[in-house]
């Protein structure tokens, strides 16, 4: 089994632009916002002369934009069906490919122009959500039901493609950044009170209570209960999320002060991947019964952020946040010894009880075979805790001159994990140091951030030149204990510092047309893998060699080119870009030897992601359209594997659907609003089990359509209703390549959610 997964002041303009004369420019992208119901969303900031005023319509925002730039507003967010979530909902817009392979949004996959979760930044109000130690922001480190936000905490959400500038990006930034907007609390009172039902024994209820202004104070307080069966057995799951935001301002407008809490925890089964012969002899809902294997899972996510901003004088702006971030994770899995591979049941159970534990001190004290009478009956049930915690400072200063916009700010984050699995051979598993640990590791890693960038206005503001540079610093330290993956334990760290260049240039040929273009490099740290594979090695004496860390960074530079349109309600866009990668991760899983079970990371070698996007959007009279296509390829270059096997140069890479189309048109008149939202996800294809290489099966393309409407007979009540997979596809959502138990290869896969029907009724006080 794997130890974590299978398949991170100058002032003037002229000093900026010099930072960036060795820079080769090379083509360049971007991309107008789209969304699928957008009305205006404005966020209170601090003006020049102190007061509060409101921020332009996103689209009118991001039209100069020398970056790619897409944008979901709150109309879409709070008519989502309970079938989409916070990384689902990202899936209408170009060149994302999003999918969660059980109910309430658990394990959750999410990939941007290719790259997938590991390789973007997700953010909540510019703070990162991902984990420092495994880079995701959702379903990291097999923490599958890890799910930091819901829908019911968001006021929009910005989708910043490629690297972007320094204020921009965070962590592990390589394909793009996902910025989620804090929803905001309300100048006015009300109370609403939420109840839906729909197919799986899925319920929703959810409270909601704006204060409006008490003392200077609006506070807004949210607490959602979602509960489903799922679509497939066995994976009965509920989730709790707690929202409070409120807001302060003070200094006569000038200053105002916030804090941001949730609080979200889940509960359930794990939905398992299945071979696909199964599937297809008892049905797309078959999932392994729970008398052969399960996953029971416990999850608890907490973000607290407090900040205040201040308009210093009429052209300087601070912000200050402080932010704790913290998961509680645990989940006891059962395995039926009596199951597990052999000539009549051929295929792989997660979490497979193992042979060769046995009573060996010092390392392991626990004697399965004298309490259980095998290895395989005391290893049947393991329990695996990954808690993490991260503690940050995040300042900004934004000093407004007469001809250009200059920002400052850094983010330093101290992070802390401790991961553990523990074997024992019935649920009351102890958690005992050197006595039934598979392994059980302490690790730290820290981040210190410094960035300055610029926004240049020339020739009468129709010009844009955005220079910025991001310094970075990553400090890592992982120690391990022995246990059954190690024979000796041991510590591995190290200390590195990079720099993040970028260069956006934008220019409005007419008031409503501008071209544009960016370049920018970047980096992610390797994931703690490639630190702990490096403990626990014995030379040819069979003594412990000193860990070192051999992993290399990613590197990734990002070329973009673009062009869009935005008048009188329509805006068109397209855009190509180009990211060459350097040191690519990957990631295999020996069977044998002194590393097997473990998830070991490696630097494979080079790689292209390319693509072309394009997006239109029309609002008219009761009407509004959209459309969008996306292209998008990712190969290997040169690519070398510690395995036997090495791919061949301009190989595909896996999981990429080449082609996405999205299509959406909506209708609104008196009390009654309804949308028909529709995309298309081509082929693509899948990965081995054991090395994580492209296989040769590809996952067919499909079509799923989705019906929403809301209807409002007075002020207090709404009624919404939803038909999720409208024409009822059936498809795979995730799969991958495995072999029996003699190597015969079989296809393993997880079906997606059918056909929907979910109704919502609301009630608000006033």
């Amino acid at each position: 089994m794997s130890k974590f997964r299978f398949p991170a002041f100058p002032s003037a303009p002229t000093t900026f632009l010099l930072l960036f004369a060795g820079l080769a420019l090379g083509p360049v992208v971007a991309r107008a916002a789209t969304q699928a119901k957008p009305p205006p969303v404005y966020a209170g900031s601090v003006s020049k002369n102190g007061k509060a005023v409101k921020k332009k319509n996103l689209h009118a925002k991001n039209h100069k934009s020398a970056y790619t730039v897409s944008s979901i507003g709150l109309q879409s967010i709070r008519t989502a069906p309970p079938a989409v979530n916070t990384q689902t909902i990202l899936a209408q817009t170009p060149s994302i490919y999003a999918n969660s392979y059980g109910p309430n949004g658990i394990r959750s996959h999410v990939t941007l122009r290719g790259f997938d979760s590991y390789q973007i930044s997700e953010t909540f109000d510019g703070i990162p959500l991902n984990d420092l130690f495994n880079a995701s922001a959702t379903n990291y480190a097999s923490v599958r039901n890890g799910i930091p936000l819901t829908l019911s905490d968001l006021g929009s959400i910005q989708i910043y493609r490629g690297i972007n500038n320094p204020s921009v990006n965070s962590l592990y930034s390589l394909g793009g950044t996902i910025a989620y907007d804090p929803r905001q609390p309300s100048d006015r009172f009300g109370a609403t009170v939420g109840l839906g039902l729909g197919n799986f024994a899925t319920s929703l209820i959810e409270g909601k209570v704006n204060t409006g202004s008490l003392d200077g104070f609006r506070t807004l307080v949210d607490f959602t209960r979602e509960q489903s069966n799922g679509w497939l057995q066995n994976v009965t799951n509920q989730n709790y999320n707690f929202y409070l935001a409120t807001v302060k301002r003070f200094n006569d407008g000038a200053s105002q002060f916030f804090t941001y809490i949730i609080s979200n925890e889940n509960s359930g089964h794990t939905p398992h991947t299945v071979p696909v012969p199964l599937i297809e002899k008892y049905g797309s809902t078959y999932q392994w019964p729970t008398s052969w294997a399960y996953s029971n899972q416990q999850d608890h996510h907490t973000i607290v952020i407090s900040g205040i901003s201040t308009a210093l004088t009429s052209a300087i702006e601070l912000t200050t946040k402080v932010y704790y971030l913290g998961n509680t994770y645990s989940r006891l899995s059962y395995a039926n010894p009596l199951e597990i591979q052999g000539p009549n049941q051929p295929y792989l159970l997660p979490n497979e009880p193992e042979s060769f534990a046995t009573y060996s001190p010092p390392t392991n004290y626990y004697n399965p075979v004298s309490l259980f009478g095998s290895s395989l009956n005391g290893t049947k049930y393991h329990l695996y805790i990954n808690n993490t915690s991260s503690l940050g400072f995040m300042p900004t200063a934004r000093i407004d001159l007469p001809d250009n916009t200059l920002t400052i700010g850094g983010n330093i984050v101290y992070g802390t994990l401790h991961s553990a699995e523990y074997w024992y051979g019935s649920p009351e598993v102890p958690q005992d140091v050197l006595y039934n640990d598979a392994w059980n590791e302490r690790d730290q890693r820290d981040f210190e951030e410094l960035f300055v960038q610029d926004k240049i206005r020339l020739f009468h503001n129709r010009l844009h030149i955005e220079p910025g540079i991001k310094y970075t610093q990553v400090d890592t330290t992982d120690a391990d204990n022995p246990g059954y993956f190690y024979s000796f334990g041991g510590t591995a760290s190290n200390k590195e510092h990079y720099t993040s260049p970028t260069l956006g240039i934008s220019y409005r040929i007419l008031k409503p047309w501008v071209v544009y273009a960016a370049i920018g490099r970047t980096f992610k740290v390797p994931e703690i893998s490639a630190y702990y594979g490096s403990i626990g090695i014995a030379n040819a004496n069979g003594q412990s060699v000193i860990p070192k860390v051999t992993v290399q960074p990613e590197y990734v530079k990002d070329y973009e080119f673009g062009t869009r349109y935005f008048s009188h309600g329509f805006t068109a866009s397209v855009n190509v870009y180009r990211e060459d990668f350097q040191n690519k991760f990957n990631s295999y899983t020996p069977l044998v030897g002194q590393d097997a079970g473990l998830s070991i990371e490696y630097n494979g070698g080079t790689a292209r992601y390319q693509g072309v996007e394009l997006a239109l959007r029309k609002r008219w009279e009761h009407w509004y359209g959209f459309a969008n296509y996306s292209v998008n390829h990712a190969y290997y270059g040169a690519f070398e594997s510690p395995l036997t096997q090495t791919l061949v140069p301009g190989a595909p890479i896996s999981y990429i659907p080449h082609h996405m189309a999205n299509l959406g048109v909506g209708y609104a008149v008196g009390p009654f609003d309804v949308d028909l939202y529709g995309k298309y996800t081509g082929p693509q294809y899948t990965s081995y089990a054991v090395n994580g290489l492209t296989s040769n099966f590809k996952m067919a393309g499909y079509t799923t359509f989705n019906l929403t409407g809301q209807y409002r007979p007075d002020a207090a009540w709404e009624i919404q209703a939803s038909l999720y997979n409208l024409l009822n596809k059936n498809y795979y959502n995730y799969a991958f390549v495995n072999t029996t138990f003699n190597n015969v290869p079989y296809t393993q896969a997880l079906v997606g959610e059918p056909r929907a029907i979910f109704v919502k009724v609301e009630y608000t006080f006033r």
